[in-house]
């Protein structure tokens, strides 16, 4: 059964003209099914990228609003540490020369109302005893007019 089959060189060249028209649609067929699925992956690719841009889009409009929100409160807060520097430097005045060095010495890290609150509390260490303003601190006792339990404080904003 295995006999070679013998074709005419006309039968042989309608079989390559159809075996080549084949193998030329199969291609045509192939490049289009890739044309095809290439525009599909962009159409998804750009769909995710328009979600995204959404989603960023909505993000920034919300922080956006809430930045507006809070502008207005950061100057109020800067308003109210402008006042508390004035307050801790009119009674840093107040006290003299050992409560500046005092207050010098406190860490930076301290704002300047726990440095006021500071300076309430130990108030007494920095006043003078005697009439005439000089000498060193007097003994400690509760200033009058106050409870044992309540110390003068400022409370943060």
């Amino acid at each position: 059964m295995s006999e070679e089959m013998q074709f005419t060189e006309e039968q042989q060249a309608h079989i390559n003209k159809l075996v080549g028209d084949a193998r030329v649609k199969a291609r045509e067929k192939a490049e289009a099914d890739a044309t095809a699925q290439a525009a599909k992956d962009k159409a998804t690719a750009d769909q995710a990228a328009l979600v995204a841009q959404q989603e960023w889009k909505k993000l920034a409009e919300q922080h956006k609003a809430r930045v507006d929100e809070l502008e207005p409160l950061t100057k109020q807060v800067e308003g109210y540490e402008e006042l508390v520097r004035g307050l801790l430097k009119d009674a840093v005045e107040k006290l003299g020369e050992r409560a500046k060095t005092a207050i010098d010495g406190l860490p930076k890290s301290m704002t300047a109302i726990e440095k006021l609150n500071w300076l309430h509390k130990n108030e007494e260490l920095f006043q003078a005893d005697g009439p005439t303003g000089i000498g060193t601190p007097g003994k400690l006792s509760k200033p009058p007019g106050k409870k044992k339990n309540e110390p003068r404080r400022v409370t943060s904003l």
